[in-house]
């Protein structure tokens, strides 16, 4: 694998995707709608990354929902006690899955739902683009 011929301002460009979500679950105005907004951040970029001529388009989409679940776990582990205050339901089936260390469990799966969400992303576009050709 090849990292120095990645298009590292795409990368940048939709992985601030994963801050923003961290900051509006973290402030609490995402509670029941969370999984519609993943799936629209999640078809804005796959229709983006869609028209770009990337060489490595499956590295791509890998990095960016890695990074997708590690910003936003990263900014909700910082400011925890907030994320705590707004989002009770949540923290507590954490707590239930690892009451020793809740904050490690948020970021391991936030970080595997961003890698599935990577995997999703590359067999849209890759299935879009049999179906063109």
């Amino acid at each position: 694998m090849n990292f120095i011929r990645l298009n590292q301002q795409i990368i940048l460009k939709t992985g601030v995707f994963g801050l923003f979500m961290g900051i509006i679950t973290v402030l609490g105005w995402s509670k029941s709608y969370e999984i519609f907004i993943w799936t629209i951040i999640g078809v804005t970029t796959t229709i983006f990354l869609l028209y770009e001529k990337l060489n490595q388009i499956f590295l791509h989409c890998v990095i960016i929902g890695l990074s997708w679940g590690f910003d936003c776990s990263l900014f909700q582990v910082i400011f925890f006690d907030t994320y705590t205050l707004n989002n009770p339901n949540f923290v507590s089936e954490i707590l239930n899955i690892s009451p020793n260390y809740p904050k490690i469990s948020l970021i391991l799966m936030r970080t595997l739902f961003g890698f599935i969400g990577g995997i999703i992303m590359f067999s849209i576009i890759k299935l879009s683009r049999i179906i063109r050709s």
